[in-house]
């Protein structure tokens, strides 16, 4: 399969439209199904996208695919947290020593989240 039949697919089963963004974000894990040793763990990573349903980051942090996390996200130069609850989609080498990483955004039953808040700054930031 070539590159463009690929991102062709894989855009097509986005759930809402993703807009580039140049934001470094401080997230820190509150939970992770695949790994409790992550609870706690706070790193910085670059944004290359966001939707009101994912985001894609760059991070010298890897993160284990099929995981569910609670993240705590601080975009840099803000005081405001939005706690958000995802699927790790994807975790690929990318340059250097970075992973990127897809992580789809959902509602977990007895969680609150700040989902709609969320929502509200990708509006901001497309």
């Amino acid at each position: 399969m070539d590159v463009a039949t690929l991102e062709s697919n894989i855009s097509e089963r986005r759930i809402d439209p993703r807009y580039l963004v140049n934001e470094q974000f401080q997230v820190k894990i509150l939970f992770s199904s695949d790994d409790p040793r992550m609870l706690g763990k706070t790193f910085s990573c670059s944004a290359i996208d966001v939707s009101k349903s994912g985001v894609q980051v760059s991070s010298e942090q890897p993160l284990a695919v099929k995981s569910v996390l609670d993240l705590s996200i601080k975009i840099n130069g803000s005081e405001k947290e939005y706690l958000v609850t995802g699927d790790v989609k994807w975790c690929r080498a990318g340059t250097g020593i970075t992973h990127n990483i897809g992580i789809q955004l959902k509602k977990r039953s007895g969680t609150p989240t700040d989902l709609a808040n969320w929502k509200s700054l990708v509006k901001k930031l497309k």
